[in-house]
């Protein structure tokens, strides 16, 4: 059996969590991650390594670029580190089908844990602390997540230390009141023992009574999220909105969190008010409309759906017509225009005057359409929307409108929008399928010749 752990705070740490692994007889692997944070991160590394060779463990050093992640995520440089830190760890853990990867968290750390989640806004997931062992975890379904020393005080391991000769390598920035981390340590836990000797000890207490109470809840989640999951795409979860709403509220909750989780796997500045952003939207009255939610992830609702989708995804046309983006296509008359997603576009030219009258006068199909076309610039085109489109809707006495802004209106389901065919001759906007008919190509008492266009599956 082979153990990866990360030297994650001072090379001690990983010391003794290397001597707790191999007391129970396992393999042992050793590995750095340098965030490249600060100068003397790298003679760290090669501590790390030298005492590696000394007890004969093998070795394996990795570099991260923290500050780049921090910033194209839009993430504190703590959990940019956390993140980069983790995804190193179980990248090289499979590439040596190590069979866990074990990190030297200790029973402060993870008080200052579950202090950091009630500042930021949590339920039980995050008063509950870390686990002992995870899996599946957010790095992987097969690789456990192992910390053996998390019932361990860290004046024990320091008292360890001292009896083994070892001398601690310091890393300066856990002594940073820049980092809130540092900041509980530092401030926060001595003031709250001023009124509690016992806070963490009473901190830890409830961290493992909630877990029981984490663990039923959680079995009602993944009961509703097979309930409510219509989709599941490499860059999208689709849900269904009614169903959703009929869920409990601290259900909803979760159900959004575990959402963003699944795109966002270890994230942690997972807040209350990002989650209330959310359900907000969903249960607001207006039938479609999107919110941010947390790094680069956004919640989109429309009618009886709602995705979880990252931010520069565009939803699935589905089996709505589309035209191809960035295309016109000349509509022949009489004749069929194939479009996307298996509808066509069926035109012909009638001359009859009383016939004319008769059919647009009746029509109630809003797929089909006679329109007026005698002072239109020939032929005519379809394409899909761009930038800035507007046109005269039928009944605005004239007046004009955005495409975007009428699509809205008329609840042109949003994942249909961006490729719906619009019919438009030289600058004007004439039919939008399904929806609405220009003022400029309106049937008239004196109209007697006119193009029949219908959209309809091939």
């Amino acid at each position: 059996m082979t153990f990866s752990w990360l030297a994650c705070l001072a090379v001690p740490t990983v010391y003794v969590c290397c001597m707790s692994c191999a007391s129970f007889g396992y393999s042992i692997t050793a590995m750095h991650v340098n965030h490249r944070l600060r100068p003397q991160a790298d003679e760290e590394a090669l501590v790390v390594r030298r005492m590696a060779e000394q007890n004969k463990i093998d070795f394996i050093g990795c570099q991260v670029d923290v500050e780049s992640y921090s910033c194209q995520q839009s993430v504190s440089i703590e959990e940019a580190a956390r993140i980069l830190r983790y995804r190193a760890l179980f990248e090289h853990a499979r590439a040596i089908e190590a069979t866990a990867v074990a990190v030297g968290h200790n029973a402060d750390d993870q008080v200052e844990t579950i202090l950091l989640h009630l500042l930021r806004g949590t339920g039980l997931a995050g008063l509950r602390g870390m686990e002992y062992r995870s899996l599946p975890n957010p790095w992987s379904n097969n690789i456990p997540l192992v910390r053996p020393l998390l019932s361990t005080p860290r004046a024990d391991i320091l008292r360890y230390i001292d009896s083994q000769g070892l001398e601690p390598v310091q890393d300066l920035s856990n002594l940073d009141p820049a980092y809130l981390r540092n900041r509980l340590r530092l401030e926060l836990l001595p003031f709250l023992e001023g009124y509690n000797p016992n806070i963490r000890e009473v901190l830890l207490r409830m961290a493992e009574s909630l877990k029981d109470d984490y663990s039923a809840l959680q079995e009602n989640v993944e009961k509703a999220w097979e309930q409510i999951l219509i989709e599941q795409g490499d860059s999208l979860l689709a849900f269904q909105t009614p169903t959703f709403l009929d869920l409990p509220r601290s259900t909803q909750r979760d159900l959004i969190r575990k959402a963003i989780q699944h795109y966002l796997p270890g994230l942690r500045d997972v807040g209350f008010d990002c989650i209330e952003r959310g359900l907000t939207l969903i249960q607001n009255d207006k039938s479609s409309g999107q919110v941010d939610l947390i790094a680069g992830l956004r919640l989109l609702k429309d009618g009886g759906r709602f995705w979880v989708l990252a931010r520069s995804t565009n939803l699935p046309g589905g089996d709505f017509p589309a035209v191809p983006s960035g295309q016109q296509l000349a509509i022949p008359i009489p004749g069929n225009l194939p479009l996307n997603n298996g509808w066509q576009l069926v035109a012909e030219q009638i001359n009859d005057e009383g016939l004319l009258h008769r059919q647009y006068q009746e029509n109630k199909d809003p797929y089909q359409v006679w329109m007026d076309v005698s002072d239109m610039v020939q032929p005519l085109f379809v394409r899909a929307r761009m930038p800035g489109d507007q046109m005269k809707p039928l009944g605005m006495h004239g007046q004009t409108m955005k495409i975007s802004d009428l699509m809205i209106n008329l609840k042109l389901p949003y994942g249909a929008r961006s490729n719906w065919p619009l019919i438009y001759s030289g600058d004007d906007i004439l039919w939008v399928p399904g929806f609405r008919l220009s003022h400029l190509a309106q049937m008239k008492p004196g109209s007697h010749q006119a193009v029949h266009l219908t959209l309809t599956r091939r």
